[in-house]
C-alpha cells in the first residue's frame, strides 16, 4: 500500500554559496561579508581570529620596561649622586627581571606567530622569510642566556630582522589603515640595514687605516640616522592616523581608481609627542652644564645611551630629539593604540629596536613586530571591525548634525506662534 505524504521543499546544503547579487559590495571592489557575518563581526572584538595578537600590547609594554629601566636609567644613575647606590642598584634589578620576562615571553609569542603566519595566506616567500629569519633570530637569543653572542652572528641576526620587515612592510603597504605602521616598519628596517653597512666599514676601516673608509661610515651613519628619524616622525603621525568616516550610504561608492582619504598628519597625540619631546631635549642639553640639576644630569645620560654608533654627522641636539620622541611615542602608542589594539603593540616594539638592531632582544622585538604587522594585515575579521566602527562613527556625526541644525528653526518657529 502506498501512502502519499506531502514533505516540505527541500532546503539547500549549508555549504552552498550565498547569492553574489545579494551581498553587498566592497568600496574597493572585493565582495563583503554577508549581513549576519558583519553583525556578528560587529560584536566581536578586532583580531578576534587571532589570539595570539591580543599579547603583543602586554609584551610592549614589558619591552618599554626593559628599555627604560635595564637600558636608559640603570646605567645613568651610576655615580649620579651620593647616597643613591640603593635605589641605582634597584632600578638595574628591576631592569634586569623586566628584561628576562620580555625574553621569555618574546621567544613564546614569536613561535606562535610563525606558526600562526605559515597557516595564513600571506605570500611563499614571507612564509619561508618568516621561518628562516625566526627561527635563526630565536636561537641566537636562546644562546645569548648563557653566554655572550658572537659579533657575527649579532650582525646576521639584525640583517635577518631587517629584511623581514621589509617584507612585511611590503606586503601591509596594500592595506589602507596599515600604511602608517607599514612604513615606519619599512623605514626601520632599511635604517637596519644601512646602520650595519656602517658598522662593517668602520670595522674595515679601523683595521686598514683607511681615511676614505672612515669618510665613507659618517656618510652611511648619517644616511642610517636619516632613515632612523623619518621611521620616528611617521610612527608619530600614525599615532593620529584616522580616516575620514562617513555612512556608507551618504555619497555613491567610489571607482576602484579613485584617490582615497588621506590619513591626517596632526592630531593632539602627535602634537603632545612633540611638546613633550621639546621639554625632554632641552632639559637634557642643560643637563651638559656645570650648574645643571640632578634630572637634568639623569635625563642626558639616559638619552646617551640611545645614541647611535657610528655618529652620524648630525647635530647632538637633533640625536636626542630623536631619541627622545621615539620613547614618547612608544609609551603613547601603547596608551592610546592608532585603529587597532595590535597596531599600538607592533609600533612600540619596532621603535624599541630601532637603534640596535644587533642586540639580541631588539632584533627579536623587531622580528615579532614585522609578524604581527603581517598578521594583521591578513586578518579579515579586524579588517571588519575597524571598517564598521568608522562607519558606526561616521553615521552617529551624521546623525548629530541635522538635529543641531533643525533644533533652532524649531524654537524659533514655537516663539512666533506664541506671540501670534
Amino acid at each position: 500500500m502506498l501512502l502519499n505524504i506531502d514533505l516540505p521543499p527541500e532546503a539547500p546544503p549549508p555549504s552552498a554559496a550565498p547569492d553574489a547579487a545579494a551581498s553587498p559590495r566592497r568600496e574597493d571592489g572585493g565582495d563583503a561579508p554577508p549581513a549576519e557575518r558583519r553583525s556578528s563581526a560587529a560584536e566581536r572584538p578586532p583580531l578576534a581570529g587571532l589570539p595570539v595578537l591580543r599579547l603583543i600590547r602586554p609584551l610592549a609594554v614589558l619591552a618599554l620596561l626593559a628599555m627604560i629601566l635595564g637600558r636608559m636609567l640603570a646605567p645613568a644613575m651610576v655615580g649620579l649622586a651620593v647616597g643613591i647606590e640603593r635605589a641605582a642598584h634597584a632600578v638595574e634589578l628591576a631592569g634586569a627581571g623586566a628584561s628576562q620576562l620580555f625574553a621569555i615571553g618574546a621567544i613564546v609569542i614569536a613561535m606562535a606567530l610563525i606558526g600562526a603566519l605559515v597557516r595564513s595566506r600571506v605570500p611563499y616567500a614571507l612564509r619561508i622569510a618568516a621561518i628562516v629569519a625566526g627561527s635563526f633570530v630565536i636561537l641566537v637569543v636562546l644562546h645569548a642566556t648563557a653566554q655572550r653572542v658572537p659579533d657575527l652572528s649579532a650582525a646576521l641576526i639584525g640583517v635577518s630582522a631587517a629584511i623581514l620587515a621589509l617584507g612585511s612592510a611590503w606586503e601591509a603597504l596594500r592595506v589602507p589603515f596599515m600604511r602608517p605602521v607599514a612604513a615606519a616598519l619599512g623605514l626601520v628596517g632599511a635604517s637596519a640595514l644601512v646602520r650595519l653597512t656602517g658598522v662593517l666599514l668602520a670595522v674595515w676601516a679601523n683595521d686598514r687605516g683607511s681615511k676614505a673608509l672612515a669618510g665613507a661610515t659618517s656618510s652611511v651613519a648619517t644616511a642610517a640616522f636619516a632613515l632612523d628619524a623619518l621611521a620616528v616622525l611617521v610612527a608619530t603621525v600614525a599615532l593620529g592616523a584616522r580616516r575620514e568616516a562617513r555612512p556608507r550610504d551618504a555619497e555613491p561608492p567610489r571607482p576602484r581608481d579613485a584617490e582615497e582619504p588621506r590619513p591626517r598628519l596632526v592630531s593632539p597625540l602627535s602634537l603632545a609627542a612633540l611638546a613633550l619631546s621639546l621639554l625632554v631635549t632641552r632639559a637634557a642639553l642643560a643637563g651638559a652644564a656645570d650648574d645643571a640639576s640632578m634630572l637634568e644630569v639623569l635625563l642626558r645620560r639616559a638619552l646617551d645611551r640611545l645614541l647611535t654608533r657610528p655618529a652620524p654627522v648630525v647635530p647632538l641636539s637633533m640625536q636626542l630629539f630623536v631619541g627622545a620622541l621615539s620613547v614618547v611615542v612608544v609609551a603613547l602608542a601603547l596608551i592610546a593604540p592608532p585603529r587597532l589594539p595590535v597596531l599600538g603593540g607592533a609600533l612600540a616594539l619596532l621603535l624599541v629596536a630601532r637603534s640596535a638592531p644587533e642586540v639580541p632582544l631588539n632584533a627579536l622585538s623587531l622580528l615579532i613586530a614585522a609578524l604581527c604587522v603581517a598578521l594583521a594585515a591578513r586578518d579579515e575579521r579586524g579588517f571588519w571591525a575597524a571598517v564598521l566602527a568608522t562607519e558606526r562613527e561616521g553615521t552617529s556625526s551624521a546623525s548629530r548634525a541635522p538635529e543641531n541644525r533643525t533644533s533652532p528653526g524649531t524654537r524659533q518657529v514655537d516663539a512666533s506662534d506664541d506671540t501670534r
